[in-house]
Parts: structure tokens; C-alpha cells; sequence
């Protein structure tokens, strides 16, 4: 008896040692999991159904955007195998909301169409790249912000959030898997928006000044390779230019002048010309006429002479004395 419980006490330390491992062993995540009531995104694929009630060779049905149940579905679809089941852009697309396990019309899951978007932030200077400030300082602390729906994929058994990869694409077509000790890839995002914070440290020799891209994306389950759509499983680009100079503010300073100038020269020397011609020609023959200054000089500086009265006195006795001597001389 003595020599079977020594046999066996190794034994039974082995087990318990083993069951404790096991218990403070992580669970692993079941990414492809969709808990009863969950959320499942169109392209992904692979997906494990059974917990929602939906069995093998069963039918789901949509009865509209409103998810109220009437007595005819919107769409139906069977499923083959609720462990491997695929949320086809084709036949789910358009169809967004809950889905219902027939024939008892219970809620299984509901779907939903993904939307991502990253932005990019210099934490130095408290400001967002944007189109008209695509500039980040170099030297400066810079980090992302991630925004999507697909948050809801931690609500999952033993899911941390949903695996999102940022692309930093530099110079030359280089791109960042890591930034420092911040990896890129698979990024668990439980909330939107999700900040990185700041970790991307700009003045590093590693990241040589020119033009960077940034986006986003997320392949759960395949859903990237599915469903390709821009703003949906990849997000539309961030393109900025770091550099130590600021190249919004020395570009117009040294091209205005040059384009002002030209449009000034432009447009003054038609209308110089144009004033000449106009005002000229006809203010020439408008000259006072030659003739005027005689006129009106005359009259004022040289009047006419006036005879005095002793003069014609003589003139009337002459005229007398030879009228007088006429009569005499005819009689």
C-alpha cells in the first residue's frame, strides 16, 4: 500500500502543476467569434456563427434597415456552416442592421458595414496634418489617430479590439513597420477615436526629411482582401512633407511678388494707351479758335477818335459862304 501511494504521489503533483499552468495561462483570442447579439463587418470571412442560435443548413433573414420583424424578410440567406461562414459584400452589401435565425425569428447578429480613418497629429505643436498644413517640423513629436467603426470586434471572447496597421511610407518607397519600440502592425483599437500618442520621435536619423505617407487598414478575417473599398477596410492616405523649413509659409513669400508684378503690367498698359488716344486727339481741335483773341483785344485798347467841335464849326460856315456865293453868281 506504502509503496503505491509513493508511486502515485508524482503523479497526482504532475496534474495539479499542470492544471495551475493552464490558469494562468492568456486566452487566446477568437478574432473570428461572433458572440449572440454581436457585430460582424461585410468581407470578412471564416466566421464563427453557431453562438448567435444559427445552425447548419438554417436560414438568417433581414427584414430592413429598421430591424423591426414583419411577416415577409427583406432577404434570406442560408447558411451552410454557421462555423465557417462568410459576410459576402455581394449578398450583404446594402443590408446593414440585424439578422435575424428563422424559423423563430430570434435576433442573431447584426451587421455592419466598416468605416476607417487615420489622421496624423504633431504633439510638439498641438496641431492636425491636414491639405492646407501638410507640413510636419522635423524634430518635432508626432503620433496617429485612428477612427473606425470596427472598435465593436473587442466585444468578442478574448479580443483585445480590432488588429488596425498603419502604413508610414517615407522616401524612396521605405516603409516603417515600427516606430522605435511602437509597433504598427496590428494595432489593438477597443474605442474610437484611438490615439497612439506620441511615438514617433521625427529628429531620429532614421526618418530622413522629405515626402511620408500614412493610412490605415484592417484585414480581420480577410476583410481588406474582400472588401478593398477606400474608407471602408483602407483608409484614404495622409501625404505630408517634413522638413525643417516650413514650405507653406517661404513658398508664396518668394512667388507673389513675381505674379503680382505680372498682372500689373499687364492690365496698366492697355489702359495707359487708352487714355492717351482718347483724351488726346479729341482736346487738340477743341483750342480756342485763333480769331478770338483779336476780337475781344481790339475794341477795349483802341477806340474810334472823336471830332472835337471847333472843327466842324469851320466846316458849316464854309459850307454857308459857298452856298451864298453860288445864289449871287446865278442871279
Amino acid at each position: 500500500m506504502e509503496k503505491e501511494l509513493k508511486f502515485r504521489t508524482p503523479a497526482v503533483l504532475f496534474m495539479l502543476f499542470f492544471t495551475m499552468c493552464l490558469c494562468v495561462l492568456p486566452v487566446t483570442g477568437a478574432l473570428n467569434t461572433i458572440p449572440a447579439s454581436g457585430t460582424a463587418f461585410i468581407g470578412e470571412e471564416g466566421l464563427d456563427i453557431s453562438a448567435t442560435g444559427v445552425i447548419p443548413e438554417s436560414q438568417i433573414a433581414w427584414y430592413g434597415p429598421s430591424g423591426r420583424v414583419t411577416d415577409v424578410p427583406s432577404a434570406i440567406v442560408t447558411v451552410a456552416d454557421s462555423t465557417d461562414f462568410y459576410i459576402s459584400p455581394s449578398t450583404f452589401g446594402g443590408k446593414t442592421g440585424a439578422w435575424f435565425a428563422l424559423p423563430a425569428n430570434t435576433l442573431a447578429f447584426y451587421v455592419q458595414d466598416p468605416t476607417i480613418e487615420v489622421r496624423v497629429y504633431d504633439y510638439s505643436l498641438s496641431f492636425e496634418i491636414t491639405p492646407s498644413a501638410n507640413w510636419l517640423p522635423a524634430g518635432d513629436s508626432a503620433g496617429f489617430r485612428i477612427e473606425t467603426n470596427m472598435f465593436e470586434m473587442a466585444n468578442r471572447p478574448g479580443v483585445s479590439g480590432a488588429p488596425v496597421t498603419i502604413r508610414l511610407m517615407g522616401p524612396g518607397g521605405v516603409e516603417y513597420s515600427s516606430l522605435g519600440s511602437y509597433s504598427l502592425q496590428d494595432i489593438p483599437v477597443s474605442t474610437s477615436p484611438h490615439e497612439t500618442g506620441a511615438v514617433w520621435n521625427t529628429g531620429s536619423s532614421l526618418y530622413p526629411r522629405g515626402s511620408y505617407s500614412v493610412s490605415a487598414e484592417c484585414n480581420a478575417n480577410g476583410m481588406k482582401d474582400n472588401y478593398p473599398q477606400t474608407g471602408k477596410t483602407i483608409s484614404s492616405p495622409v501625404t505630408f512633407l517634413m522638413q525643417t523649413t516650413n514650405p507653406l509659409i517661404a513658398t508664396p513669400t518668394t512667388d507673389q511678388p513675381a505674379i503680382t508684378i505680372t498682372a500689373t503690367v499687364e492690365t496698366t498698359v492697355p489702359t495707359t494707351e487708352a487714355t492717351t488716344v482718347i483724351t488726346t486727339e479729341p482736346t487738340t481741335p477743341s483750342t480756342p479758335p485763333p480769331t478770338t483773341p483779336p476780337e475781344t483785344a481790339v475794341p477795349p485798347t483802341s477806340p474810334a477818335p472823336t471830332p472835337e467841335p471847333g472843327f466842324g464849326i469851320i466846316l458849316a460856315l464854309a459850307g454857308a459862304l459857298f452856298g451864298f456865293i453860288l445864289v449871287k453868281y446865278k442871279k
